[in-house]
């Protein structure tokens, strides 16, 4: 088992030969899904960490170890359009803006 498989990861491995092929690709898009709404959400939390928080408590190393990114990737993981939903969210522009 290497570092990253939880210990209880491969339990549902034994039912996918059970699936069918309709059923197996459903789950795979669901993972997917899963996955892409929590990098939405990761996008969302760098954004508020480095626009919206006053004064800049986070450093990029931090965030960088908090995300499993590098420092240059904390830099450019979100867009301005997640910074813009950040803004929505919170009601209020980004410290940049102020």
């Amino acid at each position: 088992m290497t570092t990253r498989e939880s210990p209880t990861v491969h339990e549902p491995l034994v039912a996918l030969d059970a699936l069918t092929s309709d059923d197996f690709l459903g789950q795979l898009a669901a993972l997917r899904k899963q996955r892409d709404d929590i990098d939405l959400r990761i996008r969302a939390y760098l954004a508020y960490a480095r626009e919206f928080t006053s004064p800049r408590p986070y450093t990029l190393a931090t965030l960088a170890e908090a995300a499993g990114l590098s420092i240059s990737g904390v830099r450019t993981a979100y867009t301005p359009a997640d910074c813009a939903a950040v803004a929505r969210a919170l009601g209020r522009e980004p410290r940049s803006r102020l």
